[in-house]
């Protein structure tokens, strides 16, 4: 009888000891990434947003040059041709600075293990913070 109450109890304590061990596995196998930071540390990011931003007054100038004189249809095509602008000239600039960051946070979350990374503004508890690894990376 004691026999099989030292096992109970020592499997008991082998299991609390593997479920300890997976939940701290479980917490290194989510990184969070604060990608505002990322974006406003990144050289490139502040030049890049005001060339877009400069675009956006350009057109705005232009919109307001023209109103006057077009109709409503005319409006509404100058307005769609000028948002169409915009997101061009902002895809042109913004997507390869993306595209790096996207990169330099897959091979960090690769070089510490890490499986699941999210925006660091929805982490609300435990994970591993990546933003300045990743940062680093970026800079490359």
């Amino acid at each position: 009888m004691r026999k099989h109450i030292f096992m109970l109890v020592l499997t008991i304590i082998m299991t609390f000891g593997i479920c300890a061990a997976v939940s701290a596995a479980d917490d290194t196998l989510i990184g969070y990434v604060n990608v505002q930071q990322v974006f406003r540390s990144y050289p490139d990011f502040a030049s890049a947003n005001s060339a877009v931003d400069l675009e956006r007054q350009k057109a705005q100038q232009e919109f307001e040059s023209k109103y006057q004189s077009l109709d409503e249809k005319g409006r509404q095509e100058l307005g769609e041709k000028l948002s169409e602008r915009i997101a061009k000239r902002e895809r042109e600039l913004i997507e390869p600075i993306q595209k790096k960051i996207r990169k330099a946070i897959e091979i960090v979350a690769k070089r510490n293990g890490i499986t699941n990374v999210v925006d660091g503004s929805v982490m609300l508890f435990g994970g591993k913070d990546l933003t300045q690894e990743v940062i680093a990376e970026a800079a490359k």
